[in-house]
C-alpha cells in the first residue's frame, strides 16, 4: 500500500544553510555518525523524564498548536514555523496522494494541516526531500474496504515501502529506495482503543539521506486514520531533533 505517485526523485540544487547541509559531502563516516546520533537521541526521548527536562530547559522555544477539535486530535510546532496554506496542502494531496491510502483511495479527508521551517515551501518537498523541517498531518474517514485490512504493516507502508515485503514489491516494480534504514519502530496502544505505529526511517533522495518520523493511528472501531509526518534531510533532522521530537510527542489523539 505504498504511494505509487510518491517516490524518490532527483532533487533540484538548493542553497543549503549550515544546519541543513549536504550530508553526502561528508561521505560514509559522516552519514554513519549522524545515523548513530539519531538512534541515541531517539532512545533518549523514549524516556519521559529526559524529554521533559529538554523541553522545560532554559530558552525552550514557544509553540503554536494545530487542532482538529471534532476528532480531539492536536499537535504543536515551533512558533517560528510557517503554516502551509490550505490550497497548497490540497494541491499536494491531489498530486501526490491521489492513489494512496493516505489520500482519497483510503478515505475522505476530514482535516489536514502542514507547517514548514522555511518561509516559502516548495510543494514537492512537503512529503519528501525538504532542506528544513516539514510537517504534514491529516485525519481521514476510512473506507469500509480498508478498515478490515488496516494492519500495523499497512500503517508502516502508508506513504513509503517501509517493511521488507513492501520494499521487495517496490523493487520488483522498478522503484528504488536506496540507502533505506529503519532507525526505530514502535507499536502504540492508547486508552479508548486508539492504536498504531511510529516509525523513524531514512532513505536517499537525490543522493542524500532523508529522515522521516511517521506516526499513524486509528480509533477503536477503525473508522478514522490519523497521520503525522515530519521529514527533512538527515543533517537538518539531526540539527532540529529536539524540536522535531517535541512535535511528534505532542501528537495527541483521543478520537471522536
Amino acid at each position: 500500500m505504498s504511494m505509487p505517485g510518491l517516490k524518490p526523485s532527483r532533487v533540484a540544487t538548493h542553497t543549503h544553510s549550515k544546519a541543513c547541509g549536504r550530508p553526502g559531502a561528508r561521505g560514509y563516516h559522516g552519514r554513519a555518525r549522524l545515523k548513530r546520533q539519531l538512534r541515541r537521541t531517539a532512545a533518549a526521548f523514549a524516556t519521559a523524564g529526559t524529554a521533559l527536562a529538554l523541553l522545560a530547559g532554559c530558552g525552550a522555544p514557544s509553540y503554536q498548536y494545530a487542532a482538529d477539535s471534532a476528532d480531539h486530535a492536536y499537535f504543536k510546532v515551533p512558533e517560528t514555523w510557517q503554516q502551509v496554506s490550505p490550497d497548497k496542502v490540497a494541491a499536494v494531496q491531489s498530486a501526490l496522494l491521489n492513489n494512496s491510502a493516505a489520500g482519497p483511495a483510503g478515505g475522505s479527508f476530514i482535516w489536514s494541516r502542514a507547517y514548514s521551517g522555511a518561509s516559502k515551501l516548495t510543494l514537492s518537498t512537503l512529503l519528501v526531500g525538504s532542506t528544513t523541517p516539514a510537517v504534514y498531518a491529516s485525519v481521514q474517514s476510512l473506507k469500509d474496504g480498508l478498515r478490515s485490512a488496516l494492519s500495523f504493516d499497512e500503517m508502516r507502508d502508508l506513504l513509503f515501502p517501509v517493511t521488507s515485503q513492501a520494499r521487495q514489491a517496490a523493487a520488483a516494480a522498478g522503484q528504488t529506495f536506496a540507502g533505506f534504514s529503519l532507525v526505530t519502530s514502535t507499536v502504540i496502544s492508547l486508552p479508548g482503543g486508539i492504536h498504531g505505529i511510529n516509525e523513524l526511517y531514512e532513505f536517499d533522495v537525490g543522493g542524500l539521506p532523508d529522515a522521516f518520523d511517521q506516526t499513524v493511528l486509528t480509533n477503536g472501531d477503525t473508522t478514522k486514520l490519523y497521520l503525522l509526518l515530519v521529514q527533512c534531510y538527515q543533517d537538518c533532522f539531526a540539527s532540529h531533533l529536539t524540536q522535531i521530537k517535541a512535535v511528534v510527542q505532542s501528537f495527541t489523539v483521543r478520537g471522536s
